[in-house]
């Protein structure tokens, strides 16, 4: 597997999840979830994609994982 990192439009997705992946946030140096994220980036490194900005409170980087295909609405942890 390769580690180069593909740029992706982050600007291409539909709005509502846009605003989903920038309002859904953990930062590990506030240690809260949800604070927002800025400056997002998008790639991707193998086969997984990430998100990567600013969190919104401190200003330290943020990442968020995407997981193709997962879209039930819930966490793995709140499925009924």
């Amino acid at each position: 597997m390769s580690d180069e990192r593909i740029p992706r439009d982050f600007y291409a997705r539909d709005g509502e999840e846009q605003a989903a992946f920038l309002s859904q946030t953990w930062c590990q140096n506030c240690m809260a979830a949800d604070l927002g994220m800025t400056n997002p980036e998008e790639y991707a490194i193998g086969d997984r994609v990430y998100i990567t900005g600013s969190c919104v409170q401190c200003g330290q980087p943020v990442t968020t994982e995407l997981i193709e295909g997962d879209d039930d609405g819930y966490y793995e942890d709140e499925a009924p």
